[in-house]
């Protein structure tokens, strides 16, 4: 096992993104309340099979709902993502996000790098885990869209391995608005999609939020998942933050063909060709760690042309950027 090091958020931000001028300070000690989930959903469970599973770095497909926030850390996130409503942005799957906002607020910053929850949640989902290298995968924010009726997001599955989705604002409040995940796989919602088909009420689960500050953790991209609309005027709002398995041997998934759709050009490509290229160091620096001396020069080969080839394939990835369709399940 190659145990990556954090990477730590490019030193000079990136144009477009303006610091927010006042917010409060992120206090573990005080905004923190990390309780275990009652019941993990795996991705057996979920209909996957034996190969696929194997594929993934853990079993885990789904958590109940579990806190993490307490009661001040959720008014205090709740602070900073209404300073950040502003800047929201709309894609063809998400009528209103913030995204890059690790690099405008401190307090949101701090809370998705923070130690004490990223050991946490890799307890819950058994591995190692790392905060999201590719910096806006780090608390993407999903506002409720301004039309009443119209999904804040579209059935899906994320672009990334492991992330959770985390209620801001208090559901009790709005009407509407759930978070929603289908139990089957993201093959069998594909198929039904193609034939025009909504997934089956009875395969819809709608886990309980008690209320702001706690959070489902997922697969993202073998739960196929959504947020439903609001049945009426309200705020919703809830944060989603990624993270990548500690193991930097482990395959990478990216979808940077879906990422080239979701932020600026500028940004989605310089962040994961960074990203990339710390994965690639990572995966020398545990060759070099080794220092075995072999014979076998067909598994030094091989060791060395993994890399090569991870490199080259996303350097491909970037030339056809924009090549492909933004991706989705529809609404459902």
């Amino acid at each position: 096992m190659a145990e990556a090091a954090l990477l730590e958020l490019p030193a000079v931000p990136p144009q477009g993104y303006p610091p927010l001028e006042r917010e409060p300070a992120f206090d573990p000690a005080r905004h923190l309340q990390l309780e275990r989930p009652d019941r993990i959903t795996t991705l057996a469970e979920l209909g996957y099979g034996a190969n696929e599973i194997a594929a993934c770095p853990s079993d885990f497909g789904i958590t109940s709902c579990f806190r993490i926030l307490s009661d001040e850390g959720a008014a205090a996130l709740l602070e900073v993502c209404r300073a950040l409503a502003p800047y929201a942005t709309s894609s063809g799957r998400i009528p209103r996000k913030v995204r890059g906002a690790v690099f405008q607020s401190k307090f949101l910053r701090d809370l998705c790098l923070s130690r004490e929850v990223t050991d946490f949640l890799g307890e819950v989902a058994g591995l190692k885990l790392l905060p999201h290298s590719i910096p806006h995968h780090l608390g993407h924010i999903n506002l409720n869209p301004l039309e009443v009726g119209q999904n804040v997001d579209k059935w899906h599955v994320d672009t990334l391995r492991v992330d959770y989705v985390l209620f801001v604002t208090d559901p009790a409040t709005i009407r509407g608005g759930e978070f929603q995940f289908f139990k089957g796989t993201k093959h069998e919602i594909a198929e039904l999609h193609r034939d025009g088909k909504a997934p089956p009420p009875e395969r819809v689960v709608t886990p309980r939020i008690p209320g702001p500050g706690y959070a489902v953790l997922q697969q993202g991209n073998m739960v196929v998942h959504r947020a439903a609309a609001l049945k009426s005027a309200g705020e919703r709002i809830t944060m989603v933050n990624g993270y990548v398995p500690r193991d930097a041997e482990f395959p990478d998934y990216n979808r940077f063909d879906q990422i080239y759709h979701a932020d600026p050009a500028h940004v989605a490509a310089s962040e994961y060709a960074r990203h990339v290229a710390w994965t690639g160091r990572e995966r020398l620096q545990a060759f070099i760690d080794q220092g075995i001396y072999t014979e076998d020069r067909a598994a030094l080969a091989d060791r060395l042309e993994k890399v090569a080839d991870y490199l080259a394939r996303a350097g491909a990835d970037i030339r056809n950027a924009g090549a492909g369709k933004l991706e989705h399940f529809g609404d459902g």
